[in-house]
Formats: C-alpha cells, structure tokens, sequence
C-alpha cells in the first residue's frame, strides 16, 4: 500500500518533470533544427532597428536639418532605386560596386586564409616558429591598416592590387592569432592518450588539432573579415580607379551627394553586418557539434 502511495505521489512530479524537460527541449532543439519562432534577442534587435528608422525618418521630414546634411530613409531608397536601375551612370551602379568591393574581399580573404591557418598551427607546434614569427605578427597588430596604404602604393600602383594586399594584411594577423591560440591551448592530455593508442602524426593533426582548433579558427575568421571588410571601404577610398562601395562614397563626397554617401554607408552596414553573421552562425554551430557551447545559448 506504501509503494502505491509512494508510486501515485511521484507520478505528477516524475510528469511536472517531464512537460518541463519537454518544453525546454521544444524551445531548444537539441539536434540543431532550426527554431519555429524568432529568439528574444531577434526581436529587440528587430525593434531597435525599426525605431531607429521611425526617428531618422522624423527628424528628415520635420526639417530640424536641411535635407542634404540629413537625408531620410525614404530618400534613400528612392536613391538606391535609381542607382539600381539601368538609367544610373553607370548602368546597374550599385550592384557594380557591390560586386568590385566583395570580389576584392573574398580574393584577399582567401589568399590571407590560405597562408594564416597553417601558420598559425605550425607556430603553436613548433617552439622555434613561433619565437620567430610571432612577434613580426605582433608588429602588423598594432599597425593600422591606412598607415601601410602610402607605401603599398609605391610599391604597387593605385589600383586594385593595393586594395587586395590591404585586404591580404589585415585578414592575415588575426587568423594567425585565432589559431596560434586555439591549438595551443589544446590539453596534452589529448595528445599523450591519441600517442599512446598508438596514433601517427596525421591522425592526431585530423583527429586532435583540427576539431579542438575549428571553433577558434572560425572567430579568427570571423575577426579577419571584419577588420579586412573596414580596411577595404576605407583604402578603396583613396587607390580604387574602377568603383567600389568606398570609391563611389568618396566619389559622392566631392560633390556634396549626401543621399549616395548615406545609402553606401547603409549598404556597407548591411553587407558587413550579414558577413559577420554568417561567420558568428558557423561558429555556433561548431561549438555546438564539439560541445563546447549549449545548444540552447546560440
């Protein structure tokens, strides 16, 4: 008679327990599926934005500031409409510059990726490499990008080639960092247990190095873009002959164009603020896989 009472009274706790283990489950797919409503921190950033539009858009219209010091949203999208379309000098120029400033990023990006990974691994590695290399890295940190545009001119024209090395420099030093860290801060003990069951050097570097370093690798990535996508605007600004998101900006500035300077610069957001998202949402997704981030906190 005790085990049925015991067994009735623990049936809703046990049942509490379970409508709650399921819920959490429901709100935080732990397979990685993905979530059938928007996360509290897409709403409030959703909100913000749409404010903050509702304002810039108030103060345009009542004429606080004339329109070419403060044109409003609506003015822009009229703009970008035009620059859109095939009547814009050059036809289709906003979508032209958009693919000349991302096809400059992604060719220096990938060339900077190429040489940083492997740098950054073989210095965690190897003693030697890293007190050899790893203060000139140091050097370029603390370097500002628009400091070595002067010289990358001399030293390769104005044109396209300087904005691709910038791009090259800037991706280069974080992603060494970002990785240079991440594999040194692999526990031996993972090393010492993969030797002793008899390992190869390649299978601890696929095994070992490659999946404890993804999550690391992929903010190295995610810093490099972001310092490489501002660098580019800026210097493409000053070197850039055959357009650009920063080419038409400074274009537009000589001629007092203050709706295409505002348009490129929301452009210029958007599209960086898309890229870093891409990269933030891989590197969720790894930490989540390794299990080095909850499912739940992404």
């Amino acid at each position: 008679m005790e085990n049925r009472r015991e067994a009735a009274s623990g049936t809703p706790e046990r049942a509490t327990a379970y409508s709650s283990s399921s819920a959490t489950a429901v709100a935080s797919p732990p397979d990685g599926r993905a979530r059938l409503y928007p996360s509290r921190s897409t709403i409030i950033g959703t909100t913000s934005v749409c404010v903050f539009v509702l304002v810039w858009q108030g103060l345009a219209s009542s004429g606080v500031l004339p329109a070419v010091v403060l044109p409003g949203p609506l003015d822009l999208v009229a703009r970008a409409i035009y620059l859109a379309g095939p009547s814009s000098n050059p036809p289709f120029q906003l979508e032209r510059d958009i693919l000349l400033t991302l096809s400059r990023l992604l060719g220096g990006f990938a060339v900077a990726a190429l040489f940083a990974v492997p740098v950054g691994i073989i210095s965690a590695v190897l003693r030697p490499i890293a007190l050899l290399l790893m203060p000139f890295v140091g050097v370029f940190m603390a370097i500002p990008a628009l400091a070595i545009v002067p010289i990358l001119m001399l030293l390769t024209g104005i044109g396209n080639a300087t904005d691709f090395t910038v791009v090259v420099v800037t991706a280069f030093v974080p992603i060494v960092v970002y990785v240079y860290d991440g594999v040194r801060m692999i526990d031996r003990k993972y090393f010492w247990t993969s030797r002793s069951f008899g390992a190869r050097s390649g299978d601890v570097f696929w095994h070992v190095i490659v999946p404890a370093a993804m999550v690391p690798l992929l903010s190295g990535f995610r810093m490099g873009m972001g310092y490489a996508w501002r660098s580019l605007i800026a210097t493409e600004s000053l070197t850039a002959l055959t357009g650009g998101l920063g080419y038409t900006i400074f274009q537009a500035s000589q001629f007092f164009d203050t709706r295409t300077i505002y348009l490129y610069m929301v452009v210029t957001a958007v599209l960086g603020f898309a890229i870093e998202s891409v990269f933030r949402a891989a590197e969720n997704r790894t930490a989540v896989r390794w299990g080095t981030l909850a499912s739940g906190k992404r």
